[in-house]
């Protein structure tokens, strides 16, 4: 029987999504502190998930990527337990913390679900995660993975789908994008360094000339949130290229910032002023991010 004093698990951890239309108020609340949505963001809200077919995926793919990374430690022989939570909807945090400890689990690796470590983004997983620690007599051992942005299989997986797409398109100029922070806020922390250094080498594996980096999904809040945009960036550089691929590197599943953000709203924009502008694949539940995770938690637990 396995000694308990050493059961050993894993926790991915990512943002969260609505599970369906009903919930998107909830979900929202929760984001906001507590304080509901005013009526006309919620008509925003609910309009941006009927176009994308009324929910996010994150959800069931962050549910299929932790299988994944069971199923291949398990492969290998190894008795660690993968869970997952979510920051602002079920399954929360909290409750994979809880159920962890319940289970016996004594040393506890958690992993974000974004490769770049933010102390706004990431550290907002870390502070749910201990709070749920320090409410249990069985506390569990935890350690926060702070970066894994330049795992050799991540790298490699971006090198791959974004040259799928160079294949086919005469000198074009990919847009590396993540989602934007508060300048006054992320730039004590290594976000933005840690996604230059993706940046440059998956262009450098993939033999890419052209590229910047961007930042998308910036608050409508008056503070000053890290630039450019995605169209700055694209309209800086129109005299290098009118193609352009973007690759979501700073996400690693399909989610609203995704589906709606880039597929719908840039898509649309660059349709407009005749932009040919074309996505990099997600990583999602592809056998190499599986690959990465696994990684991660050989490195933590060595």
């Amino acid at each position: 029987m396995k000694n308990r004093d050493s059961m050993k698990g894993v926790l991915l951890m990512t943002y969260g999504t609505p599970s369906s239309m009903d919930n998107v108020v909830a979900y929202y609340t929760d984001i906001m502190g507590g304080k509901r949505p005013t009526e006309d963001q919620i008509k925003v809200l609910v309009k941006k998930y009927e176009v994308i077919g009324g929910t996010s995926p994150l959800c069931r793919i962050t549910e299929d990527q932790a299988k994944g990374l069971q199923e291949v430690l398990e492969k290998e022989n190894s008795d660690i337990r993968v869970y997952f939570g979510m920051k602002h909807s079920k399954p929360f945090l909290k409750d994979a913390v809880l159920k962890s400890a319940k289970d016996g689990i004594r040393e506890l690796v958690c992993i974000a679900l974004a490769p770049h470590y933010s102390i706004t983004g990431i550290g907002g997983y870390e502070s749910r995660v201990n709070e749920a620690n320090a409410s249990i007599s069985n506390k569990v051992n935890i350690k926060f993975v702070k970066e894994w942005h330049m795992n050799p299989n991540l790298i490699a997986l971006w090198s791959k789908n974004i040259t799928e797409i160079l294949k086919s398109t005469e000198k074009p100029f990919v847009v590396f994008s993540a989602h934007s922070l508060p300048e006054k806020i992320e730039d004590k922390g290594p976000y933005k360094k840690q996604l230059l250094e993706t940046a440059a080498k998956i262009a450098e594996i993939a033999r890419i000339e052209n590229y910047g980096l961007a930042f998308q999904s910036q608050s409508s809040r008056g503070e000053k949130w890290y630039g450019p945009t995605i169209p700055e960036l694209i309209e800086q550089n129109r005299a290098k290229s009118n193609s352009f691929i973007i690759a979501p590197i700073g996400f690693v599943s399909d989610n609203m910032e995704i589906l709606y953000d880039l597929d719908i709203s840039c898509k649309t924009w660059a349709a407009e002023k005749n932009i040919e502008l074309r996505r990099a694949k997600m990583p999602n539940t592809s056998k190499m991010l599986i690959s990465a995770l696994k990684d991660v938690v050989k490195e933590n637990y060595i």
